[in-house]
């Protein structure tokens, strides 16, 4: 599927996932926004496509404005004395980076694909910030299920030859379908899971 089809589906399936609080919603955001466009990473080098810039562009705006909004309301997750001053931060911050650029330079639909990729990227995202690796792992596995569903081979079990299901084009009419159900269940659940929050405060208060 197309990069911004990946990214509705992803959120939409971190944000059902998530909390009905202002906390929850902003990490199911960031994480369902990388977590659901990492495996096309194998595709940004060189000469990125029109589809990959402008998805990359989407992920890391929804990133940026959620990372905000966290960090406005709650500063205390996101210190940077904190991070510096741990090392095992730092470690899987580094390891990440190599794993990225072992994944970037690989043939698309593969490393980038797997589930190896899935297991090392979620543990290192886990270590790095725990809040958002749920979602990181949620919004990696629908890239993984939406590309099997399409008729290019997907190197799911890396180093074996890929597998797909072959059921639909990647730009196709189910790729337009989804992106339409993604999209309006991302706004459906941030409409709901702020409504549930707003009335979980008022029976607080």
């Amino acid at each position: 599927m197309m990069s911004k089809t990946h990214i509705a589906v992803g959120i939409a399936a971190s944000l059902a996932a998530a909390p009905a609080t202002a906390e929850g919603l902003s990490f199911a955001l960031m994480g369902g926004a990388i977590g659901s466009l990492i495996c096309d990473i194998d595709r940004s080098s060189d000469r990125p496509s029109r589809d990959v810039r402008q998805g990359w562009g989407i992920a890391f705006t929804v990133f940026f404005t959620a990372f905000m909004h966290e960090s406005y309301v709650y500063w205390q997750t996101f210190r940077a004395e904190t991070i510096f001053s741990n090392p095992l931060i730092l470690v899987c911050l580094g390891l990440l980076v190599v794993l990225l650029l072992f994944a970037i330079n690989g043939a698309h639909r593969g490393f980038s694909h797997s589930l190896l990729m899935f297991f090392a990227s979620s543990v290192l995202v886990f270590f790095i910030n725990r809040q958002t690796s749920l979602f990181y792992a949620i919004g990696f596995l629908t890239h993984l299920f939406l590309d099997l569903l399409n008729k290019k081979p997907v190197r799911i079990f890396y180093p074996a030859k890929g597998i797909c299901l072959g059921w639909f084009y990647a730009d196709g009419l189910a790729n337009r379908i989804l992106l339409l159900t993604g999209t309006g269940g991302c706004a459906a659940l941030l409409i709901l899971k702020y409504q549930m929050y707003g009335n979980l405060l008022r029976v607080i208060r």
